[in-house]
């Protein structure tokens, strides 16, 4: 089997059941991989109750396949808004400052960032 066989198996044994994914891996700094898995039970699609999740994952799919210009510059502009933020916190110290940042700043916490040490 090789490495990229391995990893996928890896990736798959990792999931959760009943839930949507949708991974993005570096290539190299000017480009990534996309994989979307779907993990729900049921192999058909009832076309009169279709869930919520798997619509969302295939708009996002649909917007980066056709709509890449856009979801780039948004990416961008959320980066470049949550760096200032953090400057802004960084800058003032009075807690009206803080409280306006923090706000801020939660938004960040939809992405949760794991560190898997130098082992992994």
């Amino acid at each position: 089997m090789k490495d990229d066989d391995i990893e996928v198996q890896m990736e798959k044994a990792s999931l959760l059941k009943e839930k949507y994914y949708l991974i993005l891996s570096n290539s190299d700094n000017d480009s990534f991989g996309m994989t979307a898995y779907d993990t729900t039970s049921g192999d058909t699609v009832n076309t009169e109750e279709i869930p919520a999740g798997m619509v969302i994952l295939n708009g996002m799919i649909e917007l980066l396949e056709n709509d890449f210009e856009n979801v780039w510059d948004a990416g961008m502009a959320r980066l470049s808004f949550i760096s200032i933020a953090q400057s802004f916190s960084a800058e003032f110290d009075d807690e009206e400052s803080k409280s306006i940042t923090d706000k801020v700043l939660a938004r960040e916490d939809n992405i949760v960032k794991v560190d898997f040490g130098d082992t992994q």
